[in-house]
């Protein structure tokens, strides 16, 4: 058995010893309340009767787990744990929130007949010119290093942990998301919880396991362990299509719904590898698995200082897949805010809480912020906020702690989100 294993199953034993204090506790999500997001429902509904859609706020609930010895993947993190629900563009929470509105809701209607607004941080050209701009309509959406174009109206969404849990729509595990999306890539802790009770899904095991009054057009793309493979083909159900390919190591899934096998095959033709996003953020990982997350070198001066920056590239990665996660840019009052949160920050590392952890626990996301000034070369700044110690900004002059003002902003939109931190840092940087 290696260090790791062992460290590994230490951890769980002590999570298991744990799990009779558990106490929950809410923590409040900025923009939960007033910003929009995907539609939700609440309630079971009869497919044949329902037809008419309605998008009813959705409430977002966060715990903060002490210990929770039914948590899984949390390898890595000890202490306080913060479990948390996907982070969306707005009013967007679990299912069973909204049970009033389950009534006028029936299967989803086609890609082709919805009319939703564009959500905010989608991808654009940028003047770059190593990914041409979009077709009309579309934009470039890129996991890992693969780059794709979707309908400019799907969102970034998080595809519900747990799809064989949902007995119903609106139950408590539903949380499937209300609008067609591309799904984040996350470590997110995932109960464990077996649930078994699938004999209603009458439809192709390809489709999954989401119940079809939920489906929703997506795009998906996954890297499985060294040496595995996912089956790639096309398969159809009542109008939906489903579609598989293998892009180098990824694979690509795409389903779309009744009349748009079009933007099925445009998805598909799409599909591409790039070594930078339209934002600029490099798709390999610039650091090893481990490694700290500190700039790789040492700049003259502080990226932080100067006029305001013309826009900042907000890039996350996962260094066990060695890729780009998610990202996106904002620019204007908010980059330049942004920038001067960070600066006003304390010159330390914090919070940190070095004692939930055992020492040499590898890095399991950071994020990079590409600060860009009048079309220059860009200034790296490096988040982190794994682990428990070390936390903070680090521009390769100074060390800014994590604060409010300054981390928030940074995690306020999907794709870039954290799924799983210690509690401090949750408090700072979620709350």
């Amino acid at each position: 058995m290696s260090d790791f294993e062992r460290e590994e199953r230490a951890f769980r034993a002590a999570l298991a010893r744990a799990a009779d204090g558990f106490e929950p506790r809410e923590l409040a999500i900025p923009g939960a309340s007033d910003s929009s997001g995907p539609a939700d429902v609440s309630d079971e509904m009869d497919q044949a009767e329902q037809t008419e859609e309605k998008a009813p706020v959705r409430r977002r609930t966060t715990w903060i787990l002490a210990a929770a010895a039914a948590v899984l993947a949390v390898v890595g993190l000890g202490g306080v744990v913060a479990n948390l629900p996907t982070a969306g563009s707005g009013d967007e929470s679990t299912a069973a929130s909204d049970s009033a509105a389950a009534e006028d809701r029936g299967a989803p209607k086609p890609l082709s007949e919805q009319d939703a607004a564009a959500p905010e941080g989608t991808y654009d050209n940028g003047g770059r010119d190593d990914l041409p701009a979009p077709a009309d309509g579309n934009r470039w959406a890129v996991r890992y290093d693969i780059a794709f174009q979707v309908p400019q109206e799907w969102a970034d969404a998080t595809a519900p942990a747990l799809p064989e849990c949902i007995a119903k729509p609106g139950d408590q595990w539903d949380t499937v998301p209300r609008t067609p999306y591309v799904a984040n890539i996350t470590n997110q802790p995932v109960p464990s919880i077996a649930c078994n009770e699938t004999s209603d899904r009458d439809f192709p095991p390809q489709f999954g396991k989401v119940p079809f009054a939920l489906w929703q057009p997506y795009v998906l793309i996954e890297k499985p362990g060294k040496g595995a493979s996912l089956q790639t083909g096309s398969w159809e159900h009542e109008g939906w299509l489903l579609t598989r390919v293998q892009v180098e190591d990824a694979y690509a899934t795409i389903l779309t719904g009744p009349g748009d096998e079009r933007v099925n095959q445009e998805i598909k033709g799409s599909l591409t590898t790039v070594a930078k996003d339209p934002y600029g953020c490099e798709t390999a990982s610039p650091l090893a698995e481990g490694d700290p997350v500190r700039p790789k070198s040492d700049p003259a001066t502080s990226p932080l200082e100067g006029d305001d920056p013309d826009s900042i590239a907000i890039c996350e990665y996962e260094p066990s897949s060695a890729s780009l996660t998610g990202s996106r840019e904002i620019t204007g009052a908010a980059a330049a805010g942004l920038v001067e949160a960070i600066r006003s920050a304390p010159a330390r590392t914090g919070p940190n809480t070095p004692q939930n952890c055992a020492a040499g626990q590898p890095v399991t996301a950071y994020v990079i912020l590409r600060i860009v000034r009048d079309g220059g070369e860009p200034g790296e700044v490096y988040v982190n906020y794994e682990n428990c110690d070390d936390h903070g900004f680090y521009d390769g002059i100074t060390v800014h702690q994590l604060t409010a003002a300054a981390c928030r902003p940074v995690f306020a939109e999907e794709p870039v989100t954290i799924y799983s931190a210690q509690g401090d840092v949750a408090k700072v940087c979620l709350s």
